[in-house]
């Protein structure tokens, strides 16, 4: 099969051909149909997050099902599914504890580059090659543990569905899940990029009486706009604190929502988010990067950090209800699908993401 594989930090994927193995015990071989590309995969070639190598990126994505192993119960072949990348086994500590995207399981799978078993499908020669997240959707064909597969109805376009793969359900999830707003909230999102038009989309259907979108690039004002912001502050602007106070009668939001990984945004959201209120972390920092904020005013203002992984909740629920509320035409996910690239311009779209495009470049691949 086909597939972009990253040998080296910082230099484009090699799309070559790969060789893929069967799926193993409780693994689904599925045949990718569309995938996205995100930010965290742009982290991971720019060595932000310092993965093994070689491996296949990839990890927002959806498909059909082509064979199963032994034990497979939950799909049959040609189901349709979008693949979750935090498949939890739901035996460990975090999943008994109510955190599924923290499954220790999965944690030591991804940080090995490899399925559950610790051993990788895909090879080059004699040689393996590592997986993503168990996903490694850059490719025609993905070996996912049985866990990470999601049925989707037939009437969901493969390019939507692989969007909730993790753009949506990271940014709706941040907020229904890990923010709880309520009706009648002040929220803030920091980086108005794939996840964060989906952090103002679930801000506007849980009702929140002001929705400000941040972000540095002045152009992500009517993007922001579009999907749900109220108000839209520059995150340059020397006063961008004082222009969300004056937004929120001087008191600062309920919740603020960071998306981008850059330690400057995660400070303005902490100093933009009024006593007791909850600071929500979603962006990934590269290794070694630090978070400063003001330790004088922190156990006086009771405000609470929070770190976000997935949304926060239950993937498979979460992804049916967002799929559920698209279908009904509450939530907008086909505006948020940009140009559709076969798997050759792979290099291309990674330097469009890291010009600041927001819409979702989707890589489509043929029946």
């Amino acid at each position: 099969m086909k597939a972009a594989v990253l040998r080296a930090f910082d230099r484009p994927l090699a799309v070559e051909e790969v060789a893929i193995q069967p799926p193993l015990d409780r693994e689904v071989l599925v045949r990718i149909m569309a995938t996205g590309v995100c930010a965290s995969d742009l982290s991971t070639i720019r060595g932000k997050t310092l993965s093994a190598l070689p491996l296949v990126p990839g990890h927002e994505a959806a498909g059909i099902v082509e064979q199963i192993g032994s034990g497979v119960s939950k799909v049959k072949p040609g189901d349709r599914v979008v693949l979750s990348w935090a498949p939890n086994c739901g035996h460990c500590f975090y999943c008994h504890e109510g955190h599924p995207t923290l499954c220790d399981v999965y944690g030591h799978a991804a940080a090995a580059g490899a399925l559950w078993d610790g051993t990788s499908r895909l090879r080059d020669g004699g040689a393996t090659l590592g997986h993503y997240s168990c996903v490694s959707s850059f490719a025609e064909f993905s070996v996912v543990p049985e866990a990470g597969c999601v049925a989707i109805p037939d009437d969901v376009p493969f390019a939507v569905a692989a969007l909730v793969g993790c753009a949506v359900t990271t940014g709706f999830g941040a907020i229904t899940n890990d923010a709880a707003v309520r009706v009648g909230d002040l929220v803030a999102v920091v980086g108005i990029g794939g996840v964060g038009v989906n952090a103002l989309q679930a801000a506007r259907l849980a009702g929140a009486q002001a929705i400000i979108a941040v972000d540095a690039n002045p152009d992500k004002r009517s993007v922001a706009l579009a999907n749900g912001a109220t108000h839209f502050v520059n995150a340059r602007d020397a006063d961008a604190v004082d222009q969300i106070k004056a937004l929120t009668s001087g008191r600062g939001v309920d919740q603020a929502v960071e998306s981008t990984g850059r330690p400057e945004a995660m400070t303005l959201a902490y100093l933009m988010t009024r006593p007791a209120g909850s600071v929500v972390i979603i962006g990934i920092a590269p290794v070694g990067t630090n978070l400063a904020i003001p330790a004088i005013g922190f156990p006086g203002s009771k405000k609470r950090l929070i770190g976000s992984i997935y949304g926060g909740g239950i993937p498979e629920r979460d992804m049916q209800r967002i799929l559920s509320l698209y279908r009904s035409g509450r939530l907008d996910l086909e505006r948020q699908i940009g140009k559709r690239i076969g798997l050759a311009q792979v290099n291309d779209a990674l330097r469009r993401l890291e010009q600041g495009v927001t819409a979702r470049t989707i890589i489509e691949f043929g029946g």
